[in-house]
């Protein structure tokens, strides 16, 4: 029986107890941690580079990640949260930034040595799909590619590369 179908008390009333946090959240551990992030934008033309800092936190009892992402270049402050939701058997995250961009993404797991996010976007003024590739390099290093669709048939488009260096 899962914590949320509680036995009644004899008093009529539900018991409700914290549940232990999904053990699915260690497919998210490489996450965890101070990062040096070098990206590269690929929408721009010609393509950008430049330095960020991520930082990736276990929250709420272990049963969310939050990623506060800092591009102080551009002064963009963003944050990525995510859970795993054991009913839709998939991570489920919600990105938003002091940019007013926000993306709700979901994954289901790791697939050919990649954790996949994908989702509806809608940043810089445009709405898309979004596809967010995480790969581990090593357990010091991580690379994340953006891909994005701006039509339902269309191509996915490579929108960003970023590599992820333990502090």
């Amino acid at each position: 029986m899962s914590n949320a179908e509680q036995e009644p008390t004899p008093s009529g009333e539900q018991e409700f107890t914290k549940p232990p946090a999904p053990a699915r959240m260690t497919d998210l551990d490489f996450l965890l941690g101070d990062f040096r992030a070098e990206w590269t934008n690929f929408t721009a033309d010609p393509p950008t580079k430049g330095i960020a800092s991520w930082n990736t936190e276990s929250t709420f009892s272990g049963h969310a990640y939050e990623m506060t992402q800092r591009v102080t270049e551009h002064d963009l402050t963003g944050r990525f949260v995510v859970q795993w939701v054991e009913s839709e058997s998939a991570f489920s995250g919600y990105y938003y930034d002091d940019w007013g961009n926000r993306t709700l993404l979901t994954a289901t797991g790791w697939e050919d040595g990649h954790l996949a996010f994908v989702g509806d976007c809608v940043g810089f003024g445009k709405s898309f799909l979004l596809k967010e590739q995480y790969e581990i390099v090593d357990e010091n290093h991580y690379a994340k590619r953006g891909f994005v669709k701006f039509e339902e048939n269309g191509d996915w488009i490579p929108a960003d590369e970023v590599h992820c260096y333990r502090d």
